[in-house]
């Protein structure tokens, strides 16, 4: 191959690959950083025990999967829940274990990876819950990020 053509092929193939890759890395993490920004705002507003800006973080067709609880739907049973914990002063904290996983679902959203911890409110303070991963799968609806999946598992003490 003479140099002109390894120059020609450096400028057809590899150069654009180079400008798609580096694209694509500025595009995950631009993902990233929204869905760590709506997690940490969806949180914010659960150790504040503000249910209603809970509630606007999931879809209609929320389902949520608990490897103790079950399955909670319709939305509902989920945000009712949260209703009664938080009126009754159980509702503790959340905080992140570690950073998150976020993976882009074509056509739908993103998906969110990771592990986080809760603590348990108590008479005298609060006191450590159990650890667990968990999966939220994202739907982007023009621009309108809220959660339609929770898989919550793998639940420690």
């Amino acid at each position: 191959m003479n140099w002109r053509v390894a120059c020609a092929f450096v400028l057809l193939v590899v150069a654009p690959a180079r400008l798609v890759a580096q694209s694509a890395d500025s595009a995950s993490a631009n993902l990233t950083a929204k869905i760590t920004a709506l997690d940490s705002a969806l949180f914010a507003a659960f150790n504040a025990c503000d249910v209603s800006t809970m509630e606007s973080f999931f879809t209609e067709d929320l389902e949520f999967y608990h490897d103790y609880a079950g399955l909670a739907k319709p939305r509902s049973a989920s945000i009712n829940t949260l209703r009664e914990e938080c009126a009754a002063k159980r509702l503790g904290r959340r905080e992140l274990v570690g950073s998150l996983e976020v993976h882009p679902l074509r056509g739908y959203g993103a998906i969110e990876i990771g592990v986080h911890r809760f603590f348990v409110r108590t008479p005298n303070g609060e006191r450590p819950g159990s650890t667990a991963k968990f999966i939220h799968v994202w739907k982007n609806d023009s621009g309108n990020w809220r959660i339609a999946r929770v898989l919550s598992f793998d639940h420690v003490q």
